[in-house]
């Protein structure tokens, strides 16, 4: 892994695994897509649940709480970031620590 900043990580492809970072800390974990003028656009991993709209993603997880319901997840769905601080940081998933997650999480399925 290693911390870059907006303008490297503007340059990076798309395919890049990244988490904002301040300090110390690691926000949620991403799938960079093309980067725009300013911005770029990403593919949550975390929350990435199927929906159509802020309100049916809304709803979706209401209803997951209160009955348990199983969430359908979507990771071919985009979303453009419109981040614009300058400061910003990143912390960057470098190719050995990919493959790494996938032997994990591969564990996972296996047990």
């Amino acid at each position: 892994m290693k911390i870059v900043n907006r303008q490297v990580f503007l340059a990076m492809p798309a395919g890049t695994i990244y988490s904002k970072y301040v300090p110390c800390m690691f926000g949620d974990l991403y799938i960079k897509g093309d980067s725009l003028t300013s911005d770029w656009y990403e593919q949550a991993i975390v929350d990435a649940i199927a929906h159509d709209d802020s309100t049916e993603f809304h709803d979706k997880l209401i209803h997951a709480e209160k009955y348990g319901d199983s969430l359908v997840m979507d990771f071919e769905c985009e979303q453009r970031d419109g981040l614009f601080n300058a400061d910003q940081l990143f912390a960057i998933w470098e190719r050995a620590d990919v493959a790494q997650l996938i032997a994990r999480l591969q564990k996972t399925l296996e047990q």
